[in-house]
């Protein structure tokens, strides 16, 4: 336990503090696809930070210095789990991940967004929908007893894939300007830093007894279990540690750097983070992992379960900022009174 103390949480707060200077937040990093001009950089920032990743952790796999657990390709809960994501994200304006690290940069009302998420997640593992969750996660497609994985699924055919879309995408960033973020690191200098962060999690995970970095998954539903039972089935805190972890790891970071901002929000604000974290606690229970766990860890992992998901999550960002701008067009065609 001791152990597990000493690396988690110092784990958590590598994440946090990188997620803040970067200002990392995944909503933000999906709706650059949608806008005019295109906000590319965090995009940027995140593939190259899978790009740097993704060999890595293979490397690592292969020298055995982890035995990670895989997020299973259970189809139908990571489409329709990720899009109610995406959505989800759009109405409280940021993701899970960001709750925790804007909580740390003095973002109070995110704390309002973190009540929610608890909520949903509840909900979802022991509440009335958790029967959802648990049909929709009936099928799940395996190659040879293993989690499908890209690398796995197509053989040495699916490395050839993943070898060419890797040079492909480094040469798009290598085109690609480097332009000031102001306060924040530029899209390079953060890609980078991610890169790097998530196999070093991954060694000081293997360290500290955990076969997962990092997630936000079901452990709202961990906490009030540890409460009413104690520890009990062998489950470890270290996930709910580097969670903890994050929040001072982002304080630090604002601190440090000069952008910690204390603040409230409005009432719309608040409700707003309220049921978009309780959207994104019931979506993430569905699909089986959050921004964090699927997007950040399990697709350096080549899971096919962690991909789905983060293409439908893109995909529900997609559909929410659609129907809202559909709606305020409509909105704008009304409020013009007809011509005498």
């Amino acid at each position: 336990m001791m152990t597990i103390l000493l690396l988690a949480i110092p784990t958590g707060i590598l994440l946090g503090y990188v997620l803040e200077r970067g200002d990392l937040c995944f909503h933000s990093t999906l709706r650059g696809l949608n806008q005019r001009p295109r906000e590319l950089d965090l995009f940027k920032a995140y593939l190259l930070g899978m790009l740097l990743a993704t060999p890595l952790v293979y490397g690592l796999i292969a020298l055995n210095v982890i035995e990670p657990w895989i997020p299973p390709f259970a189809w139908q809960a990571n489409i329709l789990g990720g899009t109610i994501f995406g959505i989800g994200m759009v109405i409280a304006s940021t993701c899970v991940t960001g709750l925790f690290y804007k909580t740390g940069h003095g973002m109070l009302g995110a704390i309002i967004g973190l009540a929610g998420w608890f909520v949903g997640d509840l909900l979802i593992y022991k509440g009335p929908l958790s029967s959802i969750r648990e049909n929709l996660n009936q099928v799940e497609l395996t190659v040879a007893g293993n989690p499908a994985t890209l690398a796995n699924i197509f053989g040495s055919l699916g490395w050839v894939v993943v070898i060419l879309a890797g040079i492909g995408i480094a040469y798009w960033l290598w085109k690609s300007p480097i332009s000031s973020r102001g306060d924040y690191w530029n899209w390079r200098k953060l890609g980078l830093a991610v890169g790097i962060v998530i196999p070093v999690s991954w060694i000081l995970a293997r360290f500290g007894g955990s076969n997962y970095p990092y997630g936000t998954s079901s452990i709202p539903t961990q906490i009030v279990q540890f409460i009413t039972n104690g520890m009990s089935g062998g489950d470890s805190p270290w996930i709910l540690l580097t969670l903890a972890g994050i929040i001072p790891g982002a304080y630090l970071a604002a601190r440090l750097s000069g952008t910690l901002w204390v603040r409230g929000e409005t009432l719309r604000r608040y409700i707003e983070l309220g049921s978009g974290g309780l959207i994104m606690g019931i979506a993430a229970g569905i699909a089986g992992g959050c921004n964090l766990g699927h997007s950040l860890i399990g697709v350096p992992l080549l899971s096919l379960g962690s991909l789905t998901t983060t293409v439908f999550m893109g995909v529900g960002v997609w559909l929410a900022h659609r129907t809202i701008r559909l709606l305020a067009t409509m909105r704008t065609k009304t409020s013009i009174p007809e011509a005498i």
